[in-house]
Parts: structure tokens; sequence; C-alpha cells
């Protein structure tokens, strides 16, 4: 029915553990066509309709009573609305998101979990970027079998929630995506684990996405079709099934593979770029797109191949492209896919930029991933809606404002110096039009200029980034005419290796000052204490949530804090930034304090 070869030889292979996948060498599963030819009616297969199960004859599963099955049904190909008209091209997106877990991954898994489970494999181990993860420790949970991941720190919580749901076990590594590879291979040697991923089985499972795009377009071959690159599996996988297809004679041709990496991650580009056959491996992968953060592509030989195979080739775009790409189908397409899905729609708008676009070709965008994958780098682009009062005054002064005309995401290099020194009202509102497409009134300017003052103080220059937030913060202060009965007036921390922290603060509660020092186990434990007890004793609240998030990198970072009060049974939510934690967390109190106490 199948065997197993080395890729790079062509000779064939054998293993007495769960590992498939060489030590030098990647291997593949070379199906019997023949075998298949015989055991299948073609007439039947091509009228009916395209789902995971139909194909499995053309899988390497020896009892179909085997396969791990979610009743995965096709996933869309889409049509598109705008961009194709835009283009000129006949122009379809392949929606992996609508997969069980919401990403390409379930194909494979459902093959790998599915050998397992045959072979008798006592576990599941793998590592993976996340979505992998929650693919396989969902499938193994409906294979009743434990599912082990190792995962480089710092995935996107999004994904390993899943993975927590579905009864993975998570191991975070201290290091990239092939430092995790690397110790799930050694462990499923040294345990009898079966060793899931971006191996031999797994191609066998994501290759039907490449049928079912055939079997959608009524078998009509797309005359190019691109794919996100991280591992490199999915481009080998789709190049192996219209291979497959082909030998079949179900169809004529194979279309181009174009595969596209992020700038940041992009050894299959280098490779490319040089008329390579092997990759060499990056020191690290720097991309806000974690699907395909990978430095060296497991499967990056296998994926170069296919691109040569097919004439096609490697594209590289940067996040904010990505980023650009992303928005544009959400708001022209209605499709919301995580930032490594729109590197495929990025490529498009390069190659439309470059003048390379060919007129009246039939493309295919493969979207590997749900956008609620990882929402985080859409927030973090994103100007935040308002807080308003629940009263219609407050939404007409925005409306009237013509607040709703104003960008709502932003895309650009972040890390340029806007501000040193204190700009003028003038300035600020300047940059606000430029880089926001912003036309703020005069309240939100000051407040604005209030906050660009304070992070000033602190001997931080004003980059885009920090003005985004800047007004974020802006937007979400509570109106200084309606609210203002508590300010702080001045505080002060001190501490120390191993100390209790120890705070004072002076504030100014209706006119009146008062004073109040508190302990702490650390600074700002000791501040939030110090300020809760310097407010009056009949004033009645507690503090019920306190949440930190650290916005761009270096020690100077900004910082946004947001914590909730809660008088009597009113909640109340305060928020503030600035590059310092300790002063973030006083203005946050400040915000919350005086919501809760409107004047």
């Amino acid at each position: 029915m199948y065997q197993l070869l080395d890729f790079n030889t062509k000779d064939v292979v054998t293993t007495d553990d769960f590992v498939f996948a060489g030590e030098t060498s990647p291997w593949e599963v070379q199906m019997d066509i023949e075998h298949i030819r015989r055991k299948i009616n073609l007439d039947y297969f091509v009228s009916a309709a395209p789902c995971l199960s139909k194909y499995l004859p053309l899988m390497p599963i020896q009892e179909p009573a085997n396969f791990v099955s979610l009743r995965e049904s096709a996933t869309p190909l889409v049509k598109s609305k705008v961009l194709g008209k835009e283009l000129g091209i006949d122009l379809y997106f392949k929606v992996e998101g609508k997969n069980p877990t919401g990403s390409f991954k379930d194909r494979g898994s459902a093959v790998d979990i599915s050998i397992a489970k045959e072979l008798g494999a006592k576990g599941v181990i793998l590592a993976s970027t996340g979505n992998m993860a929650a693919s396989c420790s969902c499938y193994a949970a409906a294979a009743k079998m434990p599912c082990f991941i190792v995962v480089p720190e710092g995935v996107s919580m999004s994904k390993l929630a899943q993975v927590i749901s579905f009864g993975g076990k998570i191991i975070q590594v201290k290091g990239s995506y092939n430092d995790a590879a690397n110790l799930a291979y050694k462990i499923a040697k040294s345990r009898k684990f079966f060793l899931a991923g971006d191996y031999a089985f797994r191609v066998e499972g994501q290759k039907t996405g490449a049928f079912e795009v055939i079997d959608q377009l009524l078998f009509q071959v797309p005359d190019e079709v691109i794919i996100p690159v991280g591992c490199g599996t999915n481009i080998t996988a789709y190049a192996k099934g219209f291979a497959e297809y082909k030998d079949l004679g179900l169809i004529h041709k194979i279309p181009r593979l174009v595969g596209v990496q992020s700038t940041g991650a992009c050894s299959l580009v280098n490779a490319f770029d040089k008329k390579a056959k092997h990759l060499e491996p990056l020191e690290r992968a720097d991309t806000i797109a974690t699907a395909i953060a990978v430095p060296f592509p497991i499967d990056g030989d296998k994926a170069i191949d296919a691109i040569y195979q097919t004439g096609g080739e490697a594209s590289a775009v940067s996040d904010t492209d990505m980023l650009k790409a992303q928005y544009y189908l959400s708001t022209q397409e209605g499709l919301f896919v995580e930032s490594a899905s729109a590197a495929t729609v990025a490529h498009l708008f390069k190659k439309k930029e470059q003048g390379l676009i060919k007129p009246g070709q039939r493309v295919v965008c493969v979207l590997s991933g749900e956008g609620l994958k990882d929402p985080s780098v859409v927030l973090k682009s994103a100007i935040q809606p308002p807080i308003i009062y629940p009263n219609e005054k407050d939404f007409d002064k925005l409306y009237d404002s013509n607040f709703f005309d104003n960008k709502t995401m932003v895309f650009v290099e972040k890390d340029q110096v806007l501000f040193r020194d204190m700009p003028n009202p003038t300035q600020t509102k300047e940059a606000l039009e430029n880089l926001f497409g912003a036309n703020y009134n005069d309240d939100l300017i000051a407040k604005v200029q209030s906050c660009i003052e304070r992070f000033l103080a602190k001997g931080r220059a004003i980059h885009i980034s920090d003005l985004q937030d800047i007004v974020q913060d802006a937007m979400e202060m509570v109106d200084i005419t309606r609210s203002d009965i508590l300010k702080v007036v001045s505080f002060k921390v001190t501490t120390g290796q191993d100390k209790i922290a120890e705070a004072e603060v002076t504030v100014e509660l209706n006119g009146q000052l008062y004073y109040a020092s508190n302990k702490g186990v650390g600074p700002v434990d000791a501040i939030i204490q110090a300020l809760c007890k310097a407010c009056p004793s009949e004033i009645q609240y507690q503090l019920t949530d306190y949440k930190v998030q650290i916005r761009g990198q270096g020690a100077d970072a900004v910082v946004y804090v947001e914590m909730k009060l809660i008088k009597g049974s009113q909640n109340s939510v305060g928020k503030a930034v600035s590059p310092d934690i300790i002063q973030a967390s006083v203005e946050a109190f400040i915000d919350a304090y005086n919501i809760a106490h409107p004047v």
C-alpha cells in the first residue's frame, strides 16, 4: 500500500520505534498509486462531495476503522469579492481556519494520531508553535491517548488554552521551535512515544487540502497556489497532493506553488534566491507571525524542492505588510485570519507594486489559520475603542466630532522617534493627523499633551508606538470636567533586595490633603495599599483585579496597567500607560477612583 523512503536518497527506510523522521534527511511516504487506482471507482470518486474521509484510500491507513475523525467537512474555497477584481485575477481563498481546531494542522493530525493508534503507541509527543499543539491534543483526546506538547516559551496563550482544554500536557522550553523539536525527538526515542509533527505521515493528511481545491474547482487546475511557510510541510503536502491527482489522471498539470515567509524568518527565501537545494538555519526567527516563526524549517528541503518542481517561487513579506493584509481581508473580504495566513495576500500586494501580476490567472491563497488563534497582534496595532458614560450625549460628542472617521488600526514601523522635546498642541495635532488620520478635538489634544509631558518627564522619548498608547490612554481618561475629585499630589516608594517595600502618598480629595504610608510585598503592592489607606475611611471600596501588559521591548518599554475597584455594587475599571509601572499603577488607581465617584 505504501513504503517509507529517505527523501534525498529515495532508499527504503524502516524503524523499530515510533519516530518516522530521519536524523540527517527527512523521510517521505510513497503511496502505491496503481493499488489506489484499483481500489477506487474514479467516476464515483470524482462525483463525491469533498471531505477528509473521502480521501482515505489515498492515505497510509491500513484499517479505515482506526481513522480518528471529528466528522471533518471540506473547508470553504471562497471566491474573492474585492481583491480579485482589483488585481484582475480569478482569486480564491482556501479558508483552513474552518477546520475543527481552527487551522490546517487538523488534516495532518487526523493521520498522525490515527497511525499512532494503529501502531499501538502508548502516547504522542510533538513540538509546536501553537497550532499543531492545539490540533494534536484535540485528536489525541478523541483517540484516548496521552499527548505531550513541547513549545518554545512565549507561544500565544490563546493557542495554549486549546491544548489545556483538550487535556494536552504542555512543556515550555527556553529556546526556538527547533530546540523544542529536538527535545521532542529525543523523548520520543527514549520513551517510545509516537513523534507527531512535520514528518512523513503528516504530509499524507495535509495533502488533502490540494485534493479539496481541485474538487471544489470542479477539476479545473489553478495557475498558482500561494501558501504560508513555517516548517515547510504544508507546501510539500500540496505538491504531493497535486502530483497524486495527476498520477491518477484526475488533472493534467500541477499549479505553480509559491511559499511565503516573514522577512524575519526567511531561510526558504534565502535558499531560493541562491538557487540552493538545501536550507541554512537562521540564528533566530523575528516575526509577529508565530505560526511561521521558524528559523530552520524541518521540511525545508522538501519545500524548496516542491517550489522548483512546480516552477514556483519563495517570497518574503514584512510584519507590517502582513498586518495590512490581515486588516484588508477582514474589512474587504470578511475573512479574519491569523497574521501568518495573511502573508499570502501580502505577497499579492507586493507583486502588484512590482507590476508582476498576470491578469486573468486563477490563483488560490491558502489561509492557514483562524484569526482568533492569535488576536494579540491585531490588538497591538489597534486604537482601542473609547470609553464613555452610558448616555447619548457622550456618544453624540464622539459622532459629531467625526471621531469614527479616524483610523482604528495603525501599520507603521513603530520604533521611529517622534518627539524628544515637548511638542506644542499644533505639532501634536499634525502627528495625529499624519499617523492615524485623526482629527481630534481640543479636549482630547489637551489630554494627549498631558500624557506626553509625563512620558518626557520620565526621560522617555516618544515613539510612534508610544503615541498610539498615549492616544488610547487619553481616550479612556475620565472627563476631567466631570470627575476630578481625587488627585495624587506626590508619592515615594523605597525598596531593596529581600526587603519589604514602603510607600508614602499624599492625595488631594475634594480639595482636602491626606497623607498615608504602607508596606507591601513589592513597590506596586505598597503604593496601592498606601493609596487605599489615604482615602477617608467612610469611602469603602475593594481592589479586585490588577493587570499589567508590557508594550514594546527594552527596559524602558511602555507599561499598560488596568485595575478594577468596587464601590458597593458598582464596578470601576481604571487604565493608564507609562514607562514606569508604579506611576502607571497610580494613574490607573486615580482613573478607577474618579470613575467610581463622579461629580
